[in-house]
């Protein structure tokens, strides 16, 4: 379930100074109950630019209920025109697609003074004598070289033509084997975005990117996101249910924590306690786990399908009391299953 992030404005206006540069803050609040990773971008509104901006540290880690502050600067080029102009914060799950968790701040505004009018000094009138004798020179001279076919180009050759807009496709950049972080940060200077990035358990390449769902060096269209593979390296669930812990029957469940926060998926393994009791076999008669059951849960708790059973089979009777033995492991986005948590018993009561 993707976290509804809450994104607030520090103030509604930034000032910008003489040298055409400012910053102001969001502050971003977890109001769910689990650690998530948000990513923060600012969204420039009409005629601003997305180069106008940087964000410091534009991914970061939110615990539950806690807060986190982006620093925006902004670094307006001299050539922009005066005006009014507006920016607004973008905040979504980085684990999650960025229009399934995407939530926008409030507009904040920023101004563009008008440079001052130069002062108009008065021109010495010999200046301007000089001035119209050049200008009667180079009349005649243009006359001459006309007349006499000295002319070589055509109007249409003097004319400058505009260089081409910066837009249209963009190279893609290659991320692999850069972190999560600098990875996201590669693919925004390039024009593109982030798109779903999922998980693998890999110990070796451990906080590499391994694939990228556009090839390197190849084009694509400015914004288009780009997916990514990252390789990471998981610990084993911490288990929050007491050994020999009592389990209501159909009611209870075993829980745990994971303190990696990519990790959405677990496998469970259940064994229950079978009793061996015969009448005709020495009093060597035990109990011991049964086959292992196995469950894939997304939550970090387990409510456990078991119940009190015995029966015969000839002379032997096979008796379950309530006893189990479980255990819990991470599954990565690709369904690799990492290392298991400790082994522990419990016993279901009524």
């Amino acid at each position: 379930m993707p976290t509804n992030w809450v994104v607030t404005t520090a103030a509604e206006r930034i000032v910008i100074n003489d040298a055409k540069q400012g910053e102001t803050t969001f502050t971003v609040t977890n109001p769910s109950g689990k650690v998530d990773r948000v990513v923060f971008e600012a969204v420039p509104g009409e005629g601003a630019d997305p180069s106008w901006f940087t964000v410091d540290e534009p991914q970061r880690r939110v615990a539950p209920a806690q807060s986190v502050t982006f620093l925006v600067k902004a670094h307006v080029p001299q050539t922009a025109p005066p005006g009014t102009y507006e920016v607004q914060g973008r905040v979504y799950s980085a684990d999650s697609a960025p229009e399934e968790s995407s939530v926008l701040s409030n507009r904040v505004v920023f101004e563009i003074a008008a440079p001052p009018a130069p002062q108009k000094k008065k021109i010495p009138w010999w200046i301007i004598a000089v001035a119209a004798g050049l200008v009667v020179i180079t009349a005649v001279t243009v006359t001459l070289v006309l007349t006499l076919g000295g002319g070589g180009k055509t109007s249409q050759d003097l004319v400058v033509q505009p260089s081409p807009s910066a837009s249209g496709p963009v190279t893609v950049p290659d991320v692999t084997k850069l972190n999560e972080t600098q990875a996201v940060f590669v693919l925004k200077q390039a024009g593109l975005t982030a798109g779903t990035i999922r998980h693998k358990f890999d110990a070796t390449h451990a906080d590499q990117v391994l694939e990228q769902t556009v090839a390197a060096n190849s084009t694509a269209e400015k914004g288009s996101p780009v997916g990514l593979v990252v390789a990471v390296k998981v610990n084993p669930p911490t288990l929050k249910t007491a050994p020999n812990a009592p389990i209501k029957v159909l009611q209870g469940k075993v829980e745990w924590d994971q303190a990696e926060s990519y990790v959405t998926h677990w496998a469970v393994n259940v064994s229950p306690i079978v009793c061996v009791n015969s009448p005709v076999l020495p009093p060597t008669n035990g109990c011991g786990p049964a086959s292992i059951m196995q469950a894939r849960v997304d939550q970090k708790s387990y409510e456990l399908p078991l119940h009190v059973f015995g029966f015969p089979i000839g002379y032997v009777s096979l008796t379950f009391n309530g006893q189990f033995q479980w255990a819990v492991a991470a599954v990565d986005d690709f369904g690799n299953i990492g290392p298991f948590s400790p082994v522990l018993t419990a016993q279901m009561v009524a």
